[in-house]
């Protein structure tokens, strides 16, 4: 059985989801219940991203090798093109050299 919880909304947002919910031919209870599923569905892909992100990062610095942009920008315009160019040269981390965007 489903839990019930309670929620104090503002007027303005109670007045809003009212006409999103009878526009969307739902009730207002079904549009909160479907809108925190997709939130909690969004925030649980964010958040691998994140633990993905981190774990390529900690796997960086293990490594201790990245790849230039100009490089690997090379290698896949070569490739798209059918072109079998080398793979781009690994570089050793720099740590203090800050990480900048490749420019086109």
């Amino acid at each position: 059985m489903p839990a019930t919880t309670s929620l104090k909304l503002p007027d303005a947002l109670k007045t809003t989801i009212a006409k999103v919910a009878a526009f969307e031919g739902k009730t207002a209870h079904a549009l909160m219940v479907d809108t925190l599923q997709d939130a909690m569905e969004d925030a649980l892909v964010r958040q691998q991203f994140y633990t993905e992100g981190e774990a390529s990062y900690q796997d960086t610095l293990r490594s201790n090798a990245v790849f230039g942009a100009a490089d690997v920008k090379t290698y896949v315009l070569a490739r798209v093109k059918g072109g079998k160019p080398g793979r781009p040269k690994a570089l050793p981390l720099d740590a203090a050299k800050p990480i900048t965007p490749a420019h086109d």
